[in-house]
């Protein structure tokens, strides 16, 4: 099922929910990965069957506009815009920028926006799992302006991964964004990041990877797991969380999920290497079945 999806009609109630600040991250449940009906059919199966690994993750490249702008145009098409109803709700800053009383937070009916990017041209999803938590209804729009329902297959509370399918009816391959390997990137490295920021649509920012393997909080899960962040300066803003961070040559080193709030220039992202870790547990069944 696919339709045109009123954005603007939602954008007032949308604009604020769509990426985490420390303190909101701090505070996430620390449940096992979660496996939906859907993952029952991807049990067994290959990776290619559900994410595509780009052949390269870093090359010497020289930045130029035209560099940045290639990449950008390959990307844009696998990355979307996504749309969540709630039971609970939500809360959000009542304005995104920096006075003493922007601490307030309102309660808004429970409906969210984030990001995320295609992995395989057969429809599967990847993004935040904050940006999904305790949905109702996930509704995914592409880069046309389409919108499709979504179905969760999978999610992982502690890395903060959601993987989404959408079917599509004339079962047309989508464009997809490969998968790089995080561990060779260094800091310096150039990146950029696509997302759908405050609703606005899609948006490019670019910047580099400022530190590498960053452990944010002391807590770990009942298993020892716990995040290692790249972190960047890349502008990751409410509503770019769950969209892809890139190199310049084309791949995905990890997924944008939070923000230090009212900072500027750090962000983190959820590496590549722990986005494989996630994709693989849901390929072995490894995590709680949730009906």
């Amino acid at each position: 099922m696919k339709k045109r999806f009123p954005l603007l009609a939602l954008f007032g109630c949308l604009a604020l929910t769509g990426c985490v600040s420390l303190d909101e991250e701090k505070n996430k449940p620390d449940t096992p990965v979660q496996l939906f009906s859907p993952a029952q059919q991807l049990k067994g199966a290959k990776p290619l069957n559900l994410y595509v690994d780009s052949p390269q993750t870093v090359a010497d490249i020289p930045l130029r506009s035209r560099t940045i702008q290639h990449v950008a145009a390959v990307a844009d098409p696998a990355v979307v815009s996504i749309y969540v109803r709630t039971a609970t709700p939500v809360k959000v800053r009542l304005i995104p920028i920096k006075f003493s009383f922007t601490g307030i937070r309102a309660s808004l009916p429970g409906i969210g926006l984030g990001s995320g990017f295609f992995i395989h041209p057969s429809g599967y999803v990847l993004s935040n799992e904050h940006v999904i938590r305790n949905a109702t209804d996930i509704r995914i729009m592409t880069y046309n302006g389409t919108d499709y329902i979504a179905r969760l297959v999978a999610s992982d509370p502690v890395y903060d991964l959601a993987l989404l399918k959408i079917e599509s009816p004339n079962q047309i391959p989508f464009a997809f964004i490969p998968i790089g390997d995080s561990n060779a990137i260094r800091g310096g490295d150039h990146v950029i990041a696509v997302g759908n920021p405050l609703g606005f649509g899609h948006t490019v920012t670019a910047g580099i990877i400022s530190h590498t393997g960053r452990s944010l909080f002391e807590e770990k899960d009942p298993a020892g797991r716990y995040v290692r962040y790249l972190q960047t300066d890349t502008a990751i803003n409410p509503g770019s969380s769950g969209g892809p961070l890139i190199t310049l040559t084309g791949a995905c080193v990890g997924v944008n999920t939070a923000q230090i709030a009212d900072s500027q220039g750090i962000g983190f992202t959820v590496p590549s290497s722990q986005v494989k870790e996630f994709l693989s547990n849901v390929l072995e069944g490894k995590g709680k079945t949730v009906e």
